[in-house]
């Protein structure tokens, strides 16, 4: 096939290995020369974006103006300064060995939060109302709805629909739990909690609590402190053991 003759004469600047350009452009690219030119056989992939263009054979003339290498900093004290409030190198990496590890711990923790509402549920059957669940769904897709023929946003819909019957239950016995139990986060616990807040960031918590109302996170900090009181209460009644036969 013929090039576009649109195309002639323009510059590109990519990064290879990134997925920026074609396959066949960039194994073009590695075998030029600076400022060598040639021509290639270009294939368009099964998955490329424009799919009257999957398939395709175009012939392209290309000429390798400049490459440019990527410089990494010298590991060391000044590249930790660099990288936030560490003084030396060794103290870059043992604030990433921290990371790292509460990372893994709010995973875990997270995975037996998790198994804790499941055996919950399983051990409270209840019916839910099929409007909540619905309701739940359209969250989940949001505008994309908008998009979609009315059989496909069915099959969206009957797909995500066992998982979100699962997040309502899981909603409702922690609803239930907070009532029950006298969980609910109190307005003094939140003060706390944007002091906190406020303080790591070095900011006031008048200017914290704006911030956390205007985005409309308010709520949602309330509902994280009342969680966070329920899943202490749980696990308080819980055996929790990793599942390994003695």
């Amino acid at each position: 096939m013929d090039g576009d003759q649109s195309d002639e004469g323009r510059e590109y600047e990519f990064i290879l290995g990134q997925g920026d350009a074609l396959p066949d452009i960039e194994v073009a690219i590695k075998g030029l020369e600076l400022n060598e030119k040639g021509e290639f056989d270009i294939s368009f992939p099964d998955d490329f974006p424009d799919e009257d263009r999957r398939g395709d054979l175009e012939r392209i003339e290309l000429t390798f103006l400049g490459r440019k290498e990527l410089e990494l900093p010298e590991l060391g004290d000044d590249l930790a300064k660099q990288a936030g409030e560490f003084e030396t190198l060794d103290d870059l990496k043992a604030g990433v060995h921290d990371d790292l590890q509460k990372e893994a711990g709010n995973q875990a923790e997270a995975v037996v939060r998790g198994r804790l509402l499941d055996l919950l549920v399983e051990a409270n059957p209840f019916d839910i109302p099929v409007s909540m669940v619905d309701r739940y769904i359209d969250g989940v897709i949001g505008e994309e709805s908008k998009n979609l023929e009315p059989d496909k946003l069915k099959d969206v819909q009957d797909s995500i629909r066992p998982e979100a019957e699962k997040a309502v239950k899981r909603i409702l016995i922690l609803e239930k739990i907070a009532e029950t139990q006298s969980l609910t986060a109190t307005d003094e616990e939140v003060d706390a909690r944007i002091t906190e807040i406020a303080e790591a960031n070095d900011s006031t918590t008048e200017n914290i609590y704006a911030t956390l109302q205007k985005s409309g996170q308010l709520e949602m900090l309330k509902r994280e402190l009342t969680e966070k009181k329920i899943f202490s209460f749980i696990e308080k009644q819980s055996e929790i053991t990793d599942g390994t036969a003695a």
